[in-house]
């Protein structure tokens, strides 16, 4: 309840009013209907209990519909207020360590679940008017108690307490199903990975590989996994429902006979029987699980889950926001060593490294070798397990670095050409700017109009090949470079290129890169030629630094792979 005002003071209130409203009509109804039979056996006017019938049930229909808006409406606005958290909490922690978990996974898929499943929504916004539904359902029933006792104190109180306890009983039994449902969080987020697999990240080769079953049989599978133990305990519970319908039996009995017998004595009137026997099914109502219990249950898990979420991102520890460089930066590894989460060796073991300002290090070596992982700590995506890494003097964990990273896992925003290449900067933003890193990065092909929409599923939108999204990516890291981010890191940022555009790309990039500190890594030798050093990577350690010729003359491995890769390229000429 203390998150109703996070909807807002007006919603809130509406929502409460809509509520009552909802609590009062049916007993109001009840004594109305039994005023109008009463009336019409008496013989006189009925047009005053007539209006009064038709007025509550105008009032009570549309009630009920501008509840329903109400109601959707406040969950999503509380939702919004949980998502904006976890978002925070998300975005804050220090690195991907804890982001990665299954822990963090985990809660984080419950506090922000949309409700797919098994009769549930675990949403903390359906939580909210869950709870107030099920405030005025107990106000609603304590309101036609209180009727029924103007015929039978005894009886009113009977029923009240069998509905409730009727209540208890079933809560107790329906949502122990719950626990059965939050013990596979990890199989509903792998249900719904194949399923969005094959709609949108597989559809190619759904169609080409005739992959339907494929995806099909897994869905099911996954399905029958997850939720084949809660099918089984709902089972379970079904079948011990016997005792609880004949006890509601007996009390639905009770509260028609008693009422019946007195109008069989003469103790009461007909229109009096119509109004009891109302009240007694209003008071009955209560013993049934509305859905409100089932968001009330998953909602408060949903709720912990975020507070849980909060407690794993002590903000103490979230270092400060880069700011724009005005100079390129020195970078210093010392003794640096780190083993992945989870991990049995470590990547890096005790790597020492220094890149001066200004100047194009080229980082090889074969696959594993750390060179990615070098990369992410230089980020502050993970701290090291021990060593320092320090960004002209500040740690990256202390004060993020000025660093634009290109990954060869590039991210292909669903949004324009102006926003795909800015992204990585505040506004404002200056088109002349944009166009130079395009320019600069060697995208050819695009939308003049740098307002054009890159979703390809949009009406209007445009898809590009692999190598121009590769090109607009480029430019992402060189605007975000001339923005004042001038530690500049490409990781195998010409994969999708060949070796001709390549080596273009180097020329036109690396060498025109001004006032910039640049971390090059990639795998074809023959593009880093031009860097001012190149690192050869192996075990985790620098094992040979040094100018291409200077390696070369070394003749260790930097030599022996150019050779072989050279030797290979030329073949393939011939």
């Amino acid at each position: 309840m203390r998150l109703l005002p996070a909807a807002g003071l007006g919603l809130a209130t509406a929502l409460v009013l809509l509520q009552l409203l909802q609590a009062i009509v049916p007993t109001a109804m009840a004594y109305a209907v039994g005023v109008l039979v009463s009336t019409l056996t008496a013989g006189q006017p009925p047009l005053g209990p007539v209006t009064l019938v038709v007025a509550l049930l105008l009032a009570g229909q549309v009630g009920w519909l501008l509840l329903e808006a109400v109601q959707t409406y406040t969950a999503r606005r509380v939702d919004g207020v949980i998502r904006a958290r976890v978002r925070s909490v998300a975005a804050g922690l220090p690195g991907l360590d804890v982001l990665e978990s299954a822990a963090f996974q985990d809660r984080a898929a419950r506090a922000v679940d949309p409700g797919m499943g098994v009769a549930r929504e675990r949403s903390a916004g359906n939580a909210v008017t869950g709870q107030v539904t099920l405030v005025f359902r107990m106000v609603s029933a304590v309101a036609a108690a209180t009727l029924l006792a103007t015929f039978s104190p005894p009886l009113a109180l009977a029923l009240l307490v069998v509905s409730l306890g009727v209540r208890a009983v079933l809560r107790r039994q329906w949502m122990a199903i719950i626990d059965r449902l939050d013990a596979d969080t990890a199989g509903q987020r792998y249900e719904y990975y194949v399923s969005t697999q094959a709609v949108m990240g597989a559809a190619k080769d759904v169609r080409l590989f005739g992959l339907s079953d494929f995806f099909g049989g897994r869905f099911r599978a996954a399905a029958v996994r997850t939720y084949g133990p809660v099918w089984r305990s709902l089972l379970g519970v079904l079948r011990r429902q016997w005792w609880i319908g004949a006890v509601v039996t007996l009390a639905a009995a009770a509260a028609l006979g008693f009422p019946a017998a007195a109008v069989l004595r003469g103790d009461l009137e007909p229109g009096g029987l119509i109004t009891v026997v109302l009240a007694g099914v209003g008071v009955l109502s209560i013993s049934q699980m509305g859905m409100e219990a089932y968001d009330i249950e998953y909602g408060l898990r949903g709720l912990d889950a975020a507070d849980e979420l909060a407690a794993m991102s002590p903000r103490a520890s979230r270092p400060a926001p880069a700011k724009a460089a005005r100079h390129a930066p020195e970078v210093r590894f010392t003794d640096v060593v780190f083993t992945y989460p989870g991990g049995d060796r470590p990547i890096l073991d005790g790597l020492t490294l220094t890149l001066r300002a200004g100047e194009t290090v080229a980082v090889v070596g074969e696959n594993g070798a750390g060179k990615t992982t070098l990369v992410k700590l230089l980020a502050g995506l993970y701290a090291p397990d021990s060593g320092t890494i320090t960004v002209d003097g500040a740690g990256p964990r202390v004060r993020r670095p000025p660093v634009t990273v290109l990954f060869q896992d590039f991210v292909r925003y669903p949004a324009s050409v102006r926003d795909n290449v800015t992204a990585a900067v505040p506004p404002p933003h200056d088109d002349a700017a944009v166009r130079e890193a395009l320019a600069r990065a060697g995208a050819s092909g695009l939308p003049e109009d740098l307002s054009a929409s890159l979703w390809p599923e949009g009406t209007d939108g445009t898809d590009l090949s692999g190598g121009q999204w590769q090109r607009v990516a480029l430019a992402r890291a060189l605007y975000a470079a001339g923005r004042g981010r001038r530690l500049l890191v490409l990781d195998e940022p010409t994969a999708n290129l060949d070796v001709r555009a390549e080596a273009a790309f180097h020329e036109q990039v690396v060498a025109g890169a001004r006032d910039t500190t640049t971390v090059l890594i990639s795998h074809r030798l023959g593009t880093v030629r031009a860097a001012h050093r190149i690192i050869l990577l192996r075990d985790g350690r620098v094992a040979e630094d040094g100018t291409h010729e200077e390696l070369l003359a070394h003749g260790g491995d930097y030599a022996r792979f150019f050779t072989t890769q050279a030797a290979a390229f030329h073949g393939g000429e011939r």
